[in-house]
């Protein structure tokens, strides 16, 4: 008998926004020899190098506007693109990935340098991936019914990835990696979007066959109990099950796994485009699912109410050659 879907409970927060801008690889130049703004950087320099055994481990850098992007800087962005209003009861920040400020985390910059007013920043660090869904439990738990929320998903990875082999560790291909910002409008009340944090589990087997077998029973456990048509997941884990049965989920079942990762964000773009395109309208219920890479999977259960404010903003990339 499967083990239950582990703190599933609560009650529904509401979105009525998503804002996002993504960051592809291609998009980044190379810090070499060393960047201006190596005071910052270094404290990552010396930890990889110490850590892994490396020497001279490189940092890249995403230029706009001519000056060097920070996860900071691009949280900023998706933020202020939903309000204009003076103050959010709640700000919501999750970031994994380095900051490139490594002495200055992003959160406390941009509650010292927004125009907006935050009763109770939260941050979280350490989710990876599954901070796409693990924040809805966290913005369940702490939203009151009349307060107002800011979600923020934000990653950016500083250093450079020379591939698997630079590290000693065997190469998979998983697709491309990029970074992104994603932040969401929510509350309690009411809204465009309901969602409701479905819970996650772990995932026992290690072979490929069984383990994608087991987590296609949880995800038909998942769409039943949602009453969903659609399911989204993130697209490592889509293509880590890529010679499964993944496309034949169920009769009406819809499912598409893109390339491209976002990390934690990536449930929430490929949402917002789905949205965005048609392939997803009011009245219709998506189940999201988000992976930390190894055994553990987190879900949340999406029924558009009506189509919400959907913001892709593109940055103005001044790209430079190494």
């Amino acid at each position: 008998m499967p083990e239950p879907l582990h703190n599933a409970a609560g009650a529904p927060i509401y979105v009525d926004h998503i804002s996002w801008v993504t960051a592809e690889d291609h998009l980044y130049t190379l810090d070499w020899p060393t960047p201006d703004d190596y005071f910052y950087v270094s404290p990552h320099i010396y930890m990889e190098d110490h850590y892994y055994g490396r020497v001279g481990t490189l940092t890249r850098s995403l230029m706009a506007d001519g000056k060097r992007m920070t996860a900071g800087d691009l949280a900023l962005m998706v933020m202020e693109r939903l309000s204009t209003k003076a103050t959010w009861d709640w700000l919501i920040l999750a970031q994994t990935c380095p900051e490139r400020h490594a002495l200055n985390a992003p959160l406390a910059r941009m509650l010292e340098t927004a125009p907006w007013h935050v009763n109770y920043p939260l941050g979280l660090s350490h989710l990876g991936a599954l901070a796409g869904t693990e924040a809805i439990q966290a913005a369940q738990w702490s939203i009151g019914r009349k307060e107002r929320a800011a979600i923020v998903l934000v990653e950016q990875r500083v250093l450079h990835d020379d591939g698997q082999v630079g590290y000693g560790l065997q190469a998979e291909s998983q697709g491309d990696t990029a970074d992104m910002a994603v932040a969401l409008q929510a509350c309690k009340d009411q809204g465009a979007l309901q969602v409701r944090y479905a819970g996650r589990r772990i995932i026992h087997s290690d072979e490929a066959a069984s383990f994608a077998s087991e987590v296609l029973d949880i995800i038909r456990e998942l769409m039943d109990g949602c009453e969903a048509e659609h399911v989204i997941f993130q697209s490592r884990l889509g293509l880590h099950m890529s010679g499964s049965s993944i496309l034949n989920i169920g009769p009406s079942k819809t499912v598409c796994v893109p390339h491209t990762d976002y990390q934690s964000g990536d449930v929430w773009i490929q949402l917002a485009e789905k949205l965005q395109r048609g392939m997803i309208g009011p009245d219709e219920r998506v189940v999201m699912v988000s992976w930390d890479g190894d055994h553990l999977i987190s879900a949340c259960c999406v029924h558009v109410i009506h189509i919400p404010l959907l913001s892709r903003l593109t940055m103005i990339q001044e790209i430079r050659t190494t």
